[in-house]
């Protein structure tokens, strides 16, 4: 009896170990890239996650615990913030209104492809708030909160 026992701890041992790393977590580990995704077996939920995100609707149950970074920082903030200082970077210290229009037109191409869809929902939705923040040299995080996606 206790041998059977034994051997059933060992096997459910062996089949954690056989699990990746990344696949051991919740979704903000299955879903930090395509590659995990399908490594995890789990392509088609981060893709229906990446698309809520981009959608700007999240159901509660989709964001892990880990993913909030404080207070109105959750995951659709977080990723408007790094999408809108990408932009910034790229539009220079103090851009005119050609030089905004010209980075907001190629600054999403930049980011890669799951933060591409993020980054045309965004500046096509806010294109106009977008520009006046970055001619108004406003941070990232202001225009975030400002255009609803961050709690103040």
């Amino acid at each position: 009896m206790a041998a059977a026992f034994l051997l059933v701890l060992v096997a459910v041992g062996a089949a954690q170990a056989a699990v990746p790393e990344p696949c051991r977590g919740g979704p903000a580990s299955w879903c930090q890239d395509m590659a995990t995704a399908i490594q995890c077996h789990r392509e088609q939920y981060c893709r229906d996650l990446w698309d809520s995100l981009a959608l700007g609707d999240v159901a509660e149950g989709d964001v892990a615990e880990g993913d909030v970074l404080g207070p109105g920082r959750g995951k659709k903030c977080s990723l408007c913030t790094k999408i809108l200082q990408q932009i910034k970077a790229m539009a220079g210290d103090d851009p005119d209104e050609a030089a905004v229009e010209k980075v907001l037109g190629k600054a999403c191409r930049a980011l890669g492809r799951r933060l591409s869809r993020v980054c045309k929902w965004l500046v096509k939705k806010y294109r106009e708030e977008i520009s006046e923040a970055l001619q108004n040299g406003d941070q990232p995080e202001d225009t975030c909160a400002a255009i609803g996606v961050c709690k103040a």
